[in-house]
């Protein structure tokens, strides 16, 4: 038994199954099995699981609901099929099962068969080579469309078309697309609008041949030789829209383009003519700025001008002169009243001193002063003191006694008040 050493890789089981599933999926292509259905289950949900087996083996298989519309007939128990698939792996439980995309019944092995020989014929030719491709038109305005005129196919398609805005023509080229005579009605139809010419001289710009869904034996039509030759000799730029994603036809391999369904179709031609109109918008916006860009430059260089012109017009030096006098004018009138009002105080002050020195205001105030001193004398006088309750007392010679010593010697004094006057003895003898 050999250990396990630390060089070897370890995985884990989600990642071996991740593993599995990436090999199986870069290895094993969509493909076409063989054998019949059992244990066929249909879910509510619309998926329907069954196993598909054979003598030699069996796998199992699910058809989702997604791709029913995509097979045209009833899966039954024991019903012997052709499957086209890929090969998917449900890492939960490690298996693996076939997701269907398309059925077959078994009997129609003949068909396929000859699509393959007529396919390979045909490519041989140099039929479908790429070389031969046209391009197509982005903005076709006249669209020819071959197809049944009361199916789904055309009705979605114009829907779609009218939906996105498409502002083109179409213009239906009846024919049946299914059954007896078909197949040489829709290459009839293709090799008539290669040389329909209208009014101006013009011809169409777009030719689409196309049909809704169906089984390989509804779609044959578009299988057959007439058809792709017509389709891949159209000088007219063409798609060819036929049946679901699943479903090719050699029209497809033969045109121009092939659109996996008609509303496909619709899209691919309006999507074009959508982008014309974004690209045309974002020009508009593009050319609207340069413009508004280039006039907002007129306007400034505009302005720029008459601004000059306005400077150097004779108006405007004459308003300018105009002003500068004004300004010099109110200048030299503040000065001027600076210079009075400074002459005015200076006047005012030399009158204050002149007025000081000048002899009639030195008399005025000796004037007052002798007044003020003779006010204040009268006060002061005699009869004044003597009104106020004084006395005034004298010798006999009359002079003014100031001390009682002095009156003590005097044998006669005379005391003076405001309303007369006595003579008073020191000793007591009243005169």
């Amino acid at each position: 038994m050999e250990f396990l050493k630390q060089s070897d890789e370890v995985l884990s089981v989600g990642e071996f199954s991740r593993r599995f599933k990436m090999l199986v999926k870069t290895c094993v292509p969509e493909l076409w099995l063989r054998g019949e259905i059992s244990n066929l289950k249909t879910y509510s949900s619309g998926h329907t699981y069954f196993t598909l087996k054979d003598e030699e083996g069996s796998i199992s298989a699910v058809l989702f609901k997604g791709y029913s519309r995509a097979v045209s007939f009833q899966l039954r128990e024991g019903m012997k099929v052709f499957l086209y698939g890929e090969i998917a792996v449900y890492e939960v439980r490690g298996c693996y099962q076939m997701v269907v995309k398309a059925a077959l019944p078994d009997g129609t092995g003949d068909l396929a068969r000859r699509f393959e020989e007529l396919k390979k014929r045909l490519s041989a030719e140099g039929l479908f080579d790429s070389e031969r491709k046209k391009p197509i038109p982005r903005l076709p305005e006249k669209i020819a469309v071959v197809t049944s005129p009361t199916g789904a196919a055309i009705r979605d398609f114009c829907k779609i078309l009218k939906r996105r805005g498409w502002r083109g023509k179409v213009y239906i080229l009846p024919a049946k697309v299914q059954g007896i005579g078909s197949a040489a009605e829709i290459a009839e139809r293709v090799k008539a609008a290669q040389d329909y010419v209208f009014g101006d001289g013009s011809g169409f710009d777009l030719l689409v041949v196309m049909r809704g869904g169906g089984s390989l034996e509804d779609l044959w039509s578009f299988n057959e030789e007439i058809v792709a030759r017509a389709v891949a000799e159209s000088r007219i730029p063409t798609i060819s829209a036929v049946g679901h994603e699943i479903d090719f036809t050699l029209a497809d391999f033969a045109a121009d383009l092939r659109a996996e369904t008609p509303s496909a179709a619709a899209e691919y031609i309006s999507s074009s003519f959508l982008e014309f109109l974004a690209d045309v918008e974002n020009f508009a916006e593009a050319a609207n700025r340069i413009v508004s860009y280039r006039m907002q430059s007129f306007k400034d260089t505009l302005e720029s001008a008459q601004e000059r012109l306005r400077l150097y017009s004779p108006r405007a030096r004459v308003n300018t002169l105009a002003m500068r006098m004004d300004e010099i004018s109110l200048r030299a009138d503040t000065a001027l009243s600076g210079r009075i009002f400074y002459l005015k105080a200076g006047v005012h002050s030399l009158e204050m001193r002149l007025e000081k020195v000048s002899p009639a205001r030195r008399i005025e105030l000796m004037r007052q002063h002798v007044e003020n001193c003779a006010k204040r004398l009268d006060i002061l006088g005699v009869e004044n003191t003597l009104r106020r309750g004084f006395a005034l007392v004298a010798d006999s010679r009359g002079k003014v006694i100031t001390s009682s010593s002095i009156a003590a010697g005097e044998d006669i004094i005379k005391v003076r008040f405001s309303d007369g006057e006595i003579s008073a003895s020191p000793n007591g003898k009243m005169g």
